[in-house]
């Protein structure tokens, strides 16, 4: 019986390596292709936000918010910044696109699990506004937590672009 046992042990031992190695072999091979996708997102996002927007870079975001997850530079002087908010619930995610001029080129919710969806086409209310006009735009009645929390990603933008360039963000 003891015998029996170690028989079916190194069989499923064997399975296991088998299937680690199969594994480990095919990551090797669609990791590269992965990355590449996910580089592919970031710059649609980034063009969805900032159309006229060229040849983005990345830029380090410490000392900026940490609400700031990525900030990205264009070769036009403008900016797109990642942020992460909570409204309604935690995890609101906004791209915002603001250009050298400090002009909101557009925002857009890429992440979020917020009521009414109100902050799928909410972003629009931003185009075209300096930071001094953010919190003039009007909440969604029935979403106040979700588009206060816009507001506020889109106040944190403002703030990192401020910091980036050496410019001041009236609130």
């Amino acid at each position: 019986m003891k015998n029996e046992n170690m028989k079916a042990l190194c069989v499923l031992m064997a399975i296991c390596i088998g299937v680690s190695a199969l594994m480990a072999a095919v990551n090797s091979f669609t990791k590269p292709i992965i990355k590449e996708i996910e580089i592919q997102k970031v710059q649609e996002s980034l063009m969805v936000v900032m159309p006229d927007g060229r040849n983005f870079a990345e830029v380090e975001t410490d000392g900026l918010d940490d609400a700031v997850k990525e900030a990205y530079v264009a070769e036009n002087g403008g900016y797109v910044f990642k942020v992460v908010v909570t409204g309604y619930a935690s995890g609101m995610t906004v791209m915002c696109g603001i250009d050298a001029q400090g002009v909101v080129t557009g925002a857009c919710c890429i992440a979020g699990g917020e009521t009414l969806e109100a902050e799928k086409k909410y972003g629009d209310n931003f185009v075209g506004l300096t930071g001094d006009g953010v919190d003039g735009v009007d909440t969604v009645s029935g979403a106040t937590l979700t588009t206060k929390a816009y507001k506020n990603a889109v106040n944190k933008a403002f703030d990192a672009f401020e910091k980036l360039t050496g410019g001041t963000h009236n609130e």
